[in-house]
């Protein structure tokens, strides 16, 4: 037998052992040459000892059960380790449905047949995930982009009042990055607009044609001046408070904003002159309503009574202290 076949047989041993057998599942020697057999290599029960003393010296734990068979008992992940991973991906709404089937079948190759069927079977998949396949590329293209110090430009859509991003007319933007945020499962590029003057935050998953310029990039003195943790807690944080459903009433040029902050499985339905009505729960709090506030006039809170109440009164707080 040559050396390509003492090869590949010592690899599909591997394989086998990675897919058919765990902590609680082993896998007899008979099965394993039979299927060494089925693939059309030479293989007898001598052969397979030694090829599984080659791979025990290699480092691979693989421990045979008197009376038994073998199973893998060491790998690069554990069990609970490819659980949390997998959930991550799957409850992300950054990453598009088409990415998060692909990347949970990379994760099922990394443990046993059996517990890769438990390990999706119980994990809930987010129903607001983006449309965007090419976010986790536009992450790459920013990152490079980061760490060489270049300028960037891309699209950047909007959303329509169908929850579909608007791809016709997209403004093309050119700014300097200096760092990814992640926030409430959500990239953001923080990046200094030169023609502003100032750092502006966008999602990456609203981003497309992303590319790195040759240009350097601008805003290194706001950028240093700049607290980071304070810019994420000012910006993105709206915990804190109690959770509540609340009624919302957007004029139909801005629910983009609404998807961005609750994403798009809000229940919405039209309202009069153009607008549009969104439930959605959310945490009532000072955090809520300054970022309300914000918004001006045309975004108004019409439910529940309580929090209805309780937003005037922070109103009133305002101009009490100006």
């Amino acid at each position: 037998m040559n050396v390509y076949n003492n090869k590949t047989r010592i690899l599909l041993i591997l394989d086998l052992l990675k897919n058919k057998t765990d902590d609680e599942h082993v896998i007899k020697a008979s099965e394993l040459v039979e299927c060494i057999q089925n693939e059309g290599l030479k293989c007898d029960r001598k052969t397979l000892y030694d090829d599984i003393k080659s791979l025990n010296d290699a480092g691979f734990d693989i421990i045979h059960e008197a009376g038994g068979g073998y199973k893998l008992v060491s790998r690069e992940f554990e069990d609970a380790e490819l659980r949390l991973l997998a959930d991550a991906v799957y409850s992300s709404k950054f990453i598009s449905a088409g990415k998060t089937k692909i990347l949970a079948g990379k994760l099922k190759e990394q443990t046993s047949t059996y517990m890769a069927s438990t390990m999706i079977r119980n994990i809930y998949s987010s129903d607001s995930k983006t449309p965007n396949e090419d976010v986790l590329y536009n992450v790459d293209t920013l990152s490079r982009a980061i760490q060489d110090e270049k300028k960037v430009e891309f699209e950047y859509l909007v959303w329509g009042p169908d929850k579909k991003l608007i791809t016709k007319g997209a403004k093309k933007r050119v700014l300097s990055p200096w760092s990814l945020i992640w926030q409430d499962q959500n990239y953001y590029l923080l990046a200094y607009d030169s023609e502003a003057g100032k750092m502006k935050h966008f999602r990456v998953d609203k981003m497309r044609h992303v590319l790195e310029t040759d240009a350097g990039r601008d805003g290194d003195k706001e950028y240093q001046k700049l607290d980071i943790s304070s810019y994420v807690e000012e910006t993105f944080s709206m915990y804190g408070g109690k959770q509540e459903t609340v009624i919302l009433d957007f004029p139909e040029e801005l629910i983009g904003i609404a998807y961005d902050r609750f994403g798009i499985d809000v229940t919405q339905r039209k309202g009069d002159k153009g607008r549009i009505i969104i439930r959605t729960k959310c945490y009532v709090s000072n955090q809520f309503y300054g970022w309300l506030s914000g918004l001006g006039p045309d975004v108004k809170l019409s439910g529940p009574d309580s929090a209805v109440k309780e937003y005037k009164e922070y109103l009133k707080s305002l101009l009490d202290n100006l």
